[in-house]
């Protein structure tokens, strides 16, 4: 999903000077510049007049900050995507009013909600619903985009599928993935991929690597998921500075959608159903969902991994509460829960992420609110926050993300209240 702008390059000339240049003229200027003897100087110019159309698909902004239109949050995304109906047996969720600690928090909730973009928060205890609140046109039987949330949701499938045997944490993508055998992207492992740290390149600034031709040939069908990750642009080792060496897989993280693709269409291969159904089976109908939710893919069948999941706001509550269940149980799948909510490495560039210090399993933690905890994160002010300490939960969907730092703080003092009344 992406809104596709163009960015010119700007050279200044002289002291004050600026120039905006248009695809000809830059490309003009670029041939003058080949001729040059001097290759480093030569090499240096290119880069630096070329990077701004290495980022030319992205996501809509307003001025610098995140955002998304009501017909992407609050859509039902393609035809070819994938349908998940209700569980047989929906998660029973209680509600409770607040009590006179909770009530504070839950005005301060009520006045983010009227004062920002938000579109919905939930305030949950256990599976107790203390709060919601909604903004037109969201209601309760609105579909929620996830947005990058959605890349929690495939690390969970991941970890039901180590925990089937379906797959092995040191695997590499070429174990499953055979047409990327001799890339750099084929001998990245699945705990490399699940931190962000497969050493590829990040393509756009906004973290999605899809071309404009890309992208509308996915739309069209005519190619899958795959056939991009197939891409040298893609699948190569990213560059350490302009004349650097190649980074090396789990050393640096590096946010973007790559990684979480690959790991799509890993379930694919390894389960042998498609990355929707697997995450239909073993996640969203586990967790108990009680309304239709919807899964992106391709048409292909290959998971759109890096974010693509709709369900209503109670839903994700269903959702947020069996991954705090499974994270504090025994067995297979709660201990990787509980490898996949701590840092696993650090953010150290705040390149993405910037209110968090590290990051898990498709999970960021160290928030700078509330460090004991760990948060999906999804462009445009979609959020859901666990703690370590109790099983509180704050959910968010959001239009702009100009007003996260409130909604941290507003974590913050959730997760401190004791269950006392």
């Amino acid at each position: 999903m992406s809104l596709i702008t163009t960015h010119y390059p700007t050279v200044q000339i002289g002291a004050k000077r600026m120039v905006r240049l248009g695809g000809a003229t830059l490309m003009r200027l670029c041939l003058l510049i080949l001729k040059s003897k001097e290759f480093k100087i030569r090499t240096l110019i290119l880069w630096v007049l070329l990077i701004p159309f290495s980022a030319s698909a992205q996501l809509p902004r307003v001025g610098d900050i995140p955002s998304v239109p009501d017909d992407w949050l609050l859509g039902r995304g393609q035809k070819w995507h994938h349908s998940v109906v209700p569980a047989k047996e929906p998660l029973r969720l209680v509600i409770k009013e607040p009590n006179q600690h909770e009530a504070k928090v839950v005005r301060r909730a009520q006045e983010i909600l009227n004062h920002s973009s938000a579109k919905a928060i939930l305030l949950m205890n256990r599976n107790e619903i203390i709060w919601t609140g909604y903004k037109a046109p969201a209601d309760a039987n609105s579909l929620f985009l996830s947005f990058s949330v959605g890349k929690t949701i495939t690390s969970m499938a991941i970890g039901r599928a180590l925990c089937a045997n379906k797959l092995l944490m040191q695997d590499t993508v070429d174990k499953y993935v055979t047409e990327l055998k001799g890339t750099h992207l084929g001998g990245v492992t699945i705990q490399q991929l699940l931190k962000m740290s497969s050493g590829t390149t990040s393509i756009n600034q906004d973290s999605t690597i899809y071309s404009p031709e890309q992208l509308r040939d996915l739309r069209a069908g005519t190619i899958s998921v795959l056939d991009v990750l197939k891409t040298a642009s893609v699948n190569n080792a990213a560059n350490e500075g302009l004349f650097g060496s190649k980074r090396k897989a789990g050393e640096q993280f590096d946010y973007h959608s790559t990684d979480p693709l690959a790991l799509g269409v890993i379930l694919n291969r390894a389960t042998g159903v498609t990355y929707a159904r697997w995450v239909e089976k073993e996640v969203l109908i586990p967790s108990g969902i009680a309304h239709e939710a919807i899964i992106g893919q391709d048409h292909f069948g290959f998971g759109a991994a890096d974010g693509n999941i709709r369900m209503t706001l109670l839903d994700w509550g269903r959702f947020a509460y069996w991954v705090k269940a499974n994270s504090t149980g025994t067995g297979c799948f709660s201990d990787y829960l509980k490898e996949a909510t701590k840092t696993q490495i650090e953010n150290s560039n705040r390149k993405q992420g910037k209110a968090f210090g590290g990051y898990g399993y498709l999970l960021w933690t160290q928030n700078s609110r509330q460090n004991e905890g760990y948060w999906a994160v999804g462009y445009g002010g979609q959020r859901i926050a666990w703690n370590n300490q109790n099983q509180r939960v704050l959910i968010v969907f959001s239009n702009l993300e100009n007003y996260m730092e409130d909604i941290y703080s507003l974590y913050r003092d959730w997760s401190s209240l004791s269950d006392e009344p």
